[in-house]
């Protein structure tokens, strides 16, 4: 299996591991709910970062803005409140991997790569319902 691919899939790791432990509201000395949404922003904003990084050789202005964009709403969310925090996180993912599944096929990224990212985006869509049902259902 490719080395991105395996990051990719451990990078749920963080995801599952405080969602599992929101059941203790400190661990460590550290909210997990918070952990959850911190580490959430920090993926979005990563995410993003790398439309950015594409589009440096082409002069692409609007994917530029666009994830600035995404990592200015993932910043914002370590400063809202969790519950508003998880919906627009999860709304956030999912809008990233519209927009990145729409420049994939004119920059021809692998079918792969666009596969692993549906399934990863899914997922962490998935965790973020999970968390909000969790904590505020």
């Amino acid at each position: 299996m490719k080395t991105w691919k395996v990051l990719g899939y451990l990078g749920l790791i963080p995801f599952i591991v405080c969602l599992y432990l929101t059941s203790e509201a400190v661990f460590l000395g550290v909210s997990t709910k918070q952990a959850f949404v911190a580490y959430s922003a920090v993926i979005l904003s990563f995410i993003a970062g790398t439309i950015w990084r594409r589009g440096v050789s082409t002069h692409h202005d609007k994917r530029n803005i666009i994830s600035n964009i995404f990592s200015l709403i993932a910043f914002a969310c370590l400063l809202a409140a969790q519950k508003v925090a998880l919906i627009i996180l999860a709304l956030s993912f999912m809008l990233l991997f519209v927009y990145e599944n729409s420049i994939g096929k004119q920059d021809k990224l692998p079918t792969d790569y666009m596969n692993m990212r549906f399934w990863l985006t899914q997922i962490v869509v998935l965790l973020h319902i999970t968390a909000f049902l969790q904590w505020y259902g």
